[in-house]
């Protein structure tokens, strides 16, 4: 168990070692250029020439099931009637 937990702990240290010898210079310069590649990267939007909201929303409608009470009504009857013809049809 010792030994397990010496093995995390020199884990541990090399990695702060590793951090604390890590130049400055050299992470300015990486961000910098990784900055001008998002520049390059990012598409500029012009915001008055964007189509009207209802021409971009088009055709993301989900479709929508109406279940209005008459209709309710018939399907529970229909499962009612299915219902007890299994049971007569179990039972004979």
């Amino acid at each position: 168990m010792s030994s397990k937990q010496n093995d995390q702990a020199e884990a541990l240290r090399q990695a702060i070692q590793d951090i604390t010898e890590h130049k400055p210079e050299e992470t300015r310069q990486a961000g910098s250029d990784e900055e001008e590649q998002l520049e390059q990267a990012s598409v500029e939007i012009d915001i008055l020439n964007l189509p009207p909201r209802n021409e971009v929303h088009k055709g993301n409608h989900k479709m929508r099931w109406k279940l209005n009470l008459p209709l309710l009504r018939f399907i529970f009857m229909v499962v009612v009637l299915l219902a007890l013809a299994g049971v007569f049809l179990w039972f004979t």
